[in-house]
């Protein structure tokens, strides 16, 4: 009978250290998933403020583009009109000319070679800015 008990005492530790053996592998494994989340958390705030941050920067991109397009329209205005106020007997050297003397600085860093986009960037212009006087002055000579 003594066999028995011994053999039902062992069962019972067995059974017992199987529990804690579980218990404690659910706790490690809800410590680990808690980390987890907490860590899923911080990357989520890290997130929504680089977010929040890249909005800020389109919003100002938005207006410094909005500004450039409104003064490019200006000066396009300005170039249409002193363009129509040309007299038609001169010839489409006089508006060479005008675009020259105007944008001087944008022909002479095309003549040294730099893309409309490299020239933009030199003198602080849109790049439609300075490839549209290019395409115009381009029309003139022709």
């Amino acid at each position: 009978m003594q066999d028995y008990l011994n053999v039902a005492l062992l069962v019972i530790n067995f059974i017992a250290v199987l529990y804690l053996v579980s218990k404690s592998s659910l706790r490690k494994k809800l410590d680990y998933q808690q980390e987890l989340h907490l860590k899923m958390l911080s990357n989520q705030e890290k997130m929504m403020h680089q977010i929040s941050e890249l909005q800020g920067m389109m919003e100002q991109n938005q207006i410094v583009h909005q500004l450039e397009y409104e003064q490019w329209r200006e000066e396009i205005k300005a170039l249409d009109s002193s363009i129509k106020a040309v007299p038609k007997s001169t010839s489409g050297s006089g508006q060479h000319l005008f675009l020259n003397d105007r944008y001087k600085e944008i022909f002479e860093l095309r003549d040294q070679g730099l893309t409309a986009e490299e020239i933009a960037k030199e003198l602080g212009k849109g790049c439609g800015e300075v490839t549209f006087i290019l395409q115009l002055a381009d029309q003139a000579r022709s």
